[in-house]
């Protein structure tokens, strides 16, 4: 028998006379009050059994730990409580860990002056936290929302300014839910315009258009352009009377 065994053979054994005792104590001090109150209604003496045994029951454990301890002691059966396993030292790379992930929790924390029914934007899941504090949350593959820490008199950068950034525009800053809807449904600033040498199928008032502009800016035609135009006219005048001749 080794004596790692028999230490637990020794706890056993005290621990059960202990339980017992405590057990008995309770048990008698709550038939005994019951067969002395026998004037009382039976809930009064049932109650009453229950409140002295429980009471006779704690105070016989209490006791019974504090005079078996001497005897725990010289047998080595003490109870010791499990040793904590020791924290690992912090490193850069799990403080870094720890910078990104208090920055996505701040920021999903202030989201909520955004949205007070506490939607999206404050899930903690939503935000990717950087090291110097600030988070993103994307929203759209083109837009994102930025939470950028500002410094207050205290608690260092505890709130952030929210900001929305989109492709090719500068960030513009965000205080509603409804601001933000707002800016993701405005058309882009930069939108493509269509070029000037691209015609709209089948809008012929487009081209009827373009060609009175061109003439305002050409402005009032000249004698010499004028006399380009009846040659021109008179060329075609004559084309049209060969074709006319040679169908005749």
């Amino acid at each position: 028998m080794t004596d790692t065994l028999r230490t637990r053979l020794a706890r056993t054994a005290l621990d059960t006379a202990d339980s017992i005792a405590t057990v008995t104590a309770g048990a008698a001090t709550g038939l005994t009050t019951y067969r002395t109150l026998t004037t009382r209604p039976t809930e009064i003496r049932i109650t009453l059994a229950l409140a002295t045994g429980t009471l006779a029951a704690i105070l016989t454990d209490h006791h019974a730990h504090k005079a078996l301890t001497p005897l725990r002691r010289r047998l080595g059966a003490e109870h010791h409580t499990p040793a904590r396993q020791a924290a690992p030292a912090p490193t850069r790379e799990q403080l870094a860990a720890d910078a990104c992930a208090d920055a996505a929790h701040r920021a999903a924390s202030g989201a909520s002056r955004l949205d007070y029914s506490h939607g999206a934007l404050t899930k903690t899941e939503n935000w990717t936290g950087l090291e110097d504090g600030s988070a993103t949350c994307e929203i759209t593959p083109t837009a994102r929302l930025l939470a950028v820490p500002r410094p207050t008199d205290r608690d260092g950068y505890n709130s952030r300014t929210y900001l929305l950034a989109q492709d090719d525009q500068r960030p513009v800053p965000v205080h509603t839910l409804g601001e933000l809807t707002a800016l993701l449904d405005a058309p882009a600033a930069h939108t493509a315009q269509p070029a000037d040498n691209e015609e709209e199928d089948g809008d012929p008032w487009q081209a009827i258009g373009r060609d009175l502009a061109i003439a305002e800016l050409r402005g009032p035609a000249t004698a010499d352009d004028q006399a380009d135009e009846d040659n021109e006219d008179e060329d075609i005048d004559q084309e049209a009377e060969a074709h006319a001749a040679g169908l005749l």
